[in-house]
C-alpha cells in the first residue's frame, strides 16, 4: 500500500508539473497582450508609466537594473540611452494597437514574443519582447527592434 501511494504522489506531480508547463506559453501570452492593454487603459489617458511606476510590472530585474543605471548616469535635464518606450518603440503611443502578437517558448522559463504593434494612421511596427519567468511572473528581459537588436546590449554599451 506504501508503494502504490508513492507512485500515485509521483504520478500527481508529473501531472501537475505538465499541467504548469503547458499553461506557461498561455500565461506569456496573457501578460503580453495585458501589457499592451495599458496604452488603452481609459483609467490611464497618458498610457502606462513602463519606466516609472509601472517599472516592475513590466521589465526582468536585470532589465530594471540597467535602465535605472543609465537613468542615473544621465545628467539631470538630459535624455539617456531611452527617449521613448521600449515596450511599444515609441514616444507617443496615440492610437497603438496590438495587431499580432505569436508566442514561442524557448526553455521552461522563457519565451519570445513576436509583435506587430498597429498606429491608427501610422505604419505597423514589428519587435520581438524575450520574456523571462520571475517569481513575480513573465517579465520582459529583452527587446529586439530593426534599429535595436538587444536593449540590454544597448544599455550596456559605454
Amino acid at each position: 500500500m506504501k508503494k502504490l501511494l508513492i507512485i500515485l504522489g509521483t504520478c500527481a506531480l508529473m501531472f501537475a508539473t505538465l499541467a504548469v508547463r503547458a499553461q506557461t506559453s498561455v500565461q506569456a501570452e496573457s501578460f503580453v497582450r495585458d501589457l499592451y492593454a495599458e496604452y488603452n487603459n481609459p483609467k490611464r489617458p497618458h498610457g502606462p508609466e513602463f519606466l516609472g511606476k509601472d517599472m516592475m510590472l513590466a521589465f526582468s530585474p536585470a532589465l530594471v537594473a540597467l535602465i535605472r543605471a543609465d537613468a542615473r548616469k544621465t545628467p539631470k535635464g538630459d535624455v539617456g540611452k531611452l527617449d521613448g518606450d521600449p515596450i511599444c518603440n515609441c514616444q507617443d503611443p496615440d492610437g497603438l494597437n496590438l495587431g499580432k502578437l505569436v508566442i514561442t517558448k524557448s526553455g521552461d522559463n522563457t519565451a519570445t514574443a513576436e509583435v506587430r504593434l498597429d498606429y491608427s494612421g501610422g505604419k505597423p511596427d514589428s519587435l520581438k519582447l524575450f520574456l523571462l519567468w520571475t517569481p513575480s511572473g513573465w517579465r520582459v528581459d529583452d527587446i529586439w527592434t530593426s534599429d535595436t537588436p538587444s536593449l540590454k546590449k544597448y544599455l550596456q554599451a559605454p
